[in-house]
């Protein structure tokens, strides 16, 4: 993920993925046509969801993926494509998340899915506590609205 568009917590987000000629994959994947493997375009929609989810809960938990319910995938994505990824909370509770998710290129659908994440509470374990404390850490560094940031950080003081 490349940039945090917007989130509205706990409802939806947006975010953008610039995908790079230099992509490792795009020399098998096809040498003489290159496109972005689906499965990557889904790995996207899991990179995104994590920061939805986590910031969502103020980084007290990360979402865990357990199913992708379902995937369609509708137009290539080539290099030099930005995906434009879009997520919206269809349904929560207190141990499951599902999203559903949209990427465009060009104002194009590229692929949708429904996805089925376990909320993964962050004193679980060691290994929970230190990817909720590095989703935090990448969001900051990747968010693309710094003051909004700012008074988020401000409201959790008061």
């Amino acid at each position: 993920m490349d940039r945090i568009l917007g989130i509205e917590r706990g409802r939806e987000g947006s975010f953008l993925k610039n995908v790079s000629q230099s992509e490792d994959y795009f020399t098998d994947h096809f040498p003489d046509s290159p496109i972005m493997p689906g499965v990557l375009i889904l790995e996207s929609f899991d990179q995104a969801s994590q920061f939805l989810v986590a910031s969502s809960h103020n980084f007290t938990c990360h979402p865990e993926l357990k199913q992708v319910l379902r995937v369609t995938f509708r137009h290539y994505v080539l290099p030099g494509d930005q995906l434009q990824i879009h997520l919206n909370v269809a349904r929560e509770d207190n141990e499951e998340i599902v999203i559903k998710a949209s990427a465009k290129v060009h104002e194009k659908i590229a692929a949708e899915a429904t996805l089925l994440f376990n909320l993964v509470p962050e004193g679980r374990d060691q290994e929970a506590t230190a990817h909720c404390k590095r989703l935090r850490h990448l969001y900051d560094l990747i968010s693309a609205d710094p003051l909004g940031r700012a008074w988020e950080g401000l409201i959790e003081h008061f």
